[in-house]
């Protein structure tokens, strides 16, 4: 996607890395063993070139040291899943995605042996990138500047515009062998040091610790076990990246404080531009959008407060309080008013994708279309109804991680969450609908208008009234 391909861009200068793609569609037009990428960013485009590439497969067999998941929530653990028996003995995974849910997702089913290996390194960010087109053809300037390179017809994997300047941000959760080996280095340190707070003061051991974790104190580079996370934290970290990407190391209550912010953020925007097909402009300076907005902050602090433990309302200048929450949904509203949130952009592309190319009667594609139109409650034995899981899924939204983990939340601590409930609902439901053709977004009623219209008055006929359409 665009913020992996940003990524990618920028790390590819600093350690070797391999992009994997998980769609097989181009892989005949890409025969050539590296890829480039163009990232768009104050008018001016630069090129990085030479990227290795690989399509996500159970056929290669190398282990993987470190990984980065910046792919749609939903799609997370598949996409780990795939690839789980390329994980190195001390796997380090980054996950950069929207919404919250995932990790406790991976913790249920992958690490509850006592000796589990896997660290995951968690990230949120605001940059805002998207994609100019799906890979742009090589012209005859760019094979005299690949010959220089010596990457000659190099194909590009993609155009990006790094639109909105924003920054990275990154906490730890180590498995219990990483622990036990930091926890021996900061000993070791405190000993050295005759300091005995050190140990306790290690925020990657203790995450209510208020130190600013740093490498040189908090991570050693001498044991197999931290060896791939120092790399992954000390590459996201290379002055580089940071004066490109602003890429910050948080302990974790600041880390979780920060994403639990941006999840109030996008449950408050993302399905209500996504329902109206609407910019975020269509929000700003609204009274009912207010309101609403408004709902959803108190529903989401009083569920952090529960989850918090502390039994009273967060005070007014608190991360977490309804006001400050609400300050920073305006503010965000206010900044990118001209931006279509993600959500919106998905709904688009549901449709986009509800139907296979015409003239296509192969006979996957004709069962695709069977399950499509088909009523939802099938049998597991069905291959159609397979076929419409899977189809759904690789373009379902993230509501399930914004708004529904706060009701999910609010479940566990029995407080009520009614509009971040309907809100999840809707957009499912009009999720639903698009993928079976029952509804169109707003491009594409209007693409719809203007055929009918040019197909009528090619038949000398006319539409009395377009907006019935």
């Amino acid at each position: 996607g665009s913020i992996g391909s940003l990524l990618c861009f920028h790390l590819q200068s600093i350690t070797p890395i391999t992009l994997l793609l998980r769609s097989r569609q181009s892989q005949h037009r890409r025969s050539k063993p590296t890829l480039s990428i163009q990232i768009e960013k104050h008018d001016r485009t630069r090129t990085s070139r030479g990227l290795q590439y690989e399509f996500l497969n159970n056929q290669q067999q190398h282990p993987i040291e470190s990984l980065i998941v910046t792919t749609k929530t939903p799609q997370v653990l598949d996409s780990l899943e795939v690839i789980r028996h390329r994980h190195s003995a001390h796997f380090t995974g980054l996950l950069l995605h929207n919404g919250l849910g995932v990790v406790e997702e991976l913790i249920e089913n992958w690490c509850q042996e006592p000796n589990s290996r896997l660290t995951f390194v968690l990230a949120s960010t605001s940059h805002g990138v998207y994609r100019l087109d799906n890979g742009i053809p090589v012209t005859d300037t760019d094979q005299e500047q690949e010959q220089e390179h010596d990457h000659v017809d190099e194909p590009c994997h993609g155009r990006f515009c790094h639109a909105g300047i924003g920054d990275i941000r990154i906490g730890v959760l180590p498995n219990t062998l990483m622990s036990q080996s930091i926890e021996r280095f900061t000993l070791h340190n405190s000993q050295h040091q005759q300091d005995n707070h050190i140990e306790n003061d290690n925020p990657i051991l203790n995450p209510l610790s208020q130190t600013k974790p740093n490498l040189i104190n908090h991570l050693p580079n001498i044991e197999p076990e931290t060896k791939s996370l120092y790399h992954t934290i000390s590459s996201i970290l290379n002055p580089i990246i940071v004066q490109e990407l602003s890429t910050k190391w948080l302990t974790m209550a600041e880390f979780q404080t920060s994403a639990l912010i941006k999840l109030t953020v996008n449950a408050a925007i993302n399905p209500i531009s996504g329902l109206l097909e609407t910019r975020n402009e269509g929000l700003y300076r609204e009274s009912s959008f207010s309101s609403l907005s408004r709902r959803v902050c108190e529903e989401a602090s009083a569920v952090f407060e529960a989850q918090s433990g502390g039994g009273q309302p967060f005070r007014p200048h608190h991360p977490l309080s309804v006001d400050n929450l609400q300050r920073v949904v305006n503010e965000i509203i206010h900044a990118t008013r001209e931006n279509i949130s993600s959500m919106c952009s998905d709904l688009r592309t549901l449709a986009t994708n509800r139907l296979p190319p015409p003239n296509t009667l192969s006979k996957p594609n004709l069962l695709r279309i069977g399950a499509l139109q088909a009523p939802l409650k099938k049998t597991r034995l069905d291959p159609n109804h397979e076929i419409l899981q899977k189809s759904l899924k690789e373009t379902a939204t993230e509501i399930d991680y914004i708004n529904g983990y706060i009701s999910r939340l609010g479940s566990q601590y029995l407080i009520q969450t009614p509009v971040n409930d309907s809100l999840a609902d809707l957009v499912k439901l009009k999720s639903v609908n698009i993928k079976r053709g029952l509804i169109l977004p707003r491009l594409q009623r209007v693409n719809r208008r203007l055929f009918i219209k040019f197909n009528a008055d090619h038949h000398h006929k006319s539409v009395d009234n377009p907006s019935d359409l």
